[in-house]
């Protein structure tokens, strides 16, 4: 029987890495891009790594490619192996100023400009070959965690699961919006009462099916026997603000959500809910145990920490 070394010295590991982009983007035309090959060389070779799993791998369609069954199998165990062979190509030593590596987080959209816009700020100056993409929070992201889509993930839930940490980012106080000239705008004193007698909207969070998942915000509502009537659910944050701007509906959003430029010149705080224990919410940073041990993840981790503090937390 042949030694493991023996299988493995026939296969070009070169391939794992193409075959790892692929699975990512879904799209030959991107991988290639993504790899810094031709278009061609990047059909070669799919059809070396078609040659080696039996497996036809992608099947094409009018948007991209699609995995096979044997191609997603792969997928899952495809991050923590790279990870590995990383740790042992590489060594301990980290340089912010050299970095170039990929990272995805994903956060709630209306703590986007305050997490997220002074954090790219900061890594362009200290880290500038870094890559951030940044994806709207799902109910839950341990599956894009797990496969490696995602490094890191805002969420106001921490899992159960083991294989995840979450570090604590602190407690965030609420309060409600309106635009400017509102009726409740020009209220000499507002209730929670007087809010909850009008219409509100809110961002759409993606489900995930069997993922039981309540909003912390209905939660501290029910707490004080109140429930809002919700106009529109939309996971546009463009269209929120606008319908906001331009009718008497209202937003329940962490207290800071207006303090950007973008939007306080339109909307204003009509309302805002006693920082008690009970009344706010806390944000916890998730990751992968599979990171846990990479210095640029404690890097970015740190950085995420730092500007979460400065520029949210009550």
């Amino acid at each position: 029987m042949a030694l493991l070394e023996q299988k493995l010295a026939r296969v070009d590991l070169n391939l794992l890495v193409s075959l790892s982009v692929l699975l990512k983007e879904k799209n030959v035309s991107r991988a290639a891009e993504r790899l810094y090959l031709s278009q061609s060389a990047m059909s070669r070779t799919l059809q070396r790594l078609r040659d080696l799993f039996e497996d036809p791998l992608f099947h094409r369609t009018s948007t991209g490619i699609v995995p096979t069954e044997k191609a997603l199998n792969i997928e899952v165990l495809l991050p923590d192996l790279l990870q590995k062979l990383e740790s042992i190509l590489h060594d301990e030593e980290f340089s912010p100023q050299t970095c170039d590596k990929h990272f995805s987080i994903s956060l709630p959209s209306l703590t986007s400009h305050a997490i997220f816009l002074p954090l790219v700020q900061a890594i362009n100056n200290e880290a500038p070959a870094v890559q951030l993409s940044e994806y709207s929070a799902k109910v839950s992201s341990n599956k894009s965690l797990e496969s490696g889509f995602l490094d890191f993930a805002i969420h106001v839930e921490k899992p159960n699961d083991t294989a995840f940490i979450a570090t604590s980012l602190g407690k965030v106080s609420l309060s409600i919006f309106a635009r400017q000239t509102h009726p409740l705008a020009i209220q000499q004193k507002t209730t929670l009462a007087d809010c909850l007698a009008y219409r509100f909207v809110e961002l759409n969070v993606n489900e995930d099916s069997g993922v039981i998942f309540t909003n912390p915000i209905d939660s501290i509502l029910l707490k004080q026997g109140f429930k809002r009537d919700i106009q529109l659910k939309t996971s546009q944050l463009s269209i929120l603000v606008e319908l906001l701007k331009s009718s008497d509906t209202l937003l329940i959003a962490p207290s800071f959500f207006a303090n950007s430029s973008v939007y306080k010149d339109d909307l204003v705080s009509v309302y805002q809910f006693d920082q008690a224990e009970n009344n706010m919410v806390e944000l916890f940073l998730l990751q992968h145990k599979r990171t846990l041990n990479s210095v640029a993840h404690q890097w970015l981790r740190d950085k995420i920490q730092q500007y979460t503090l400065q520029s949210i937390i009550c």
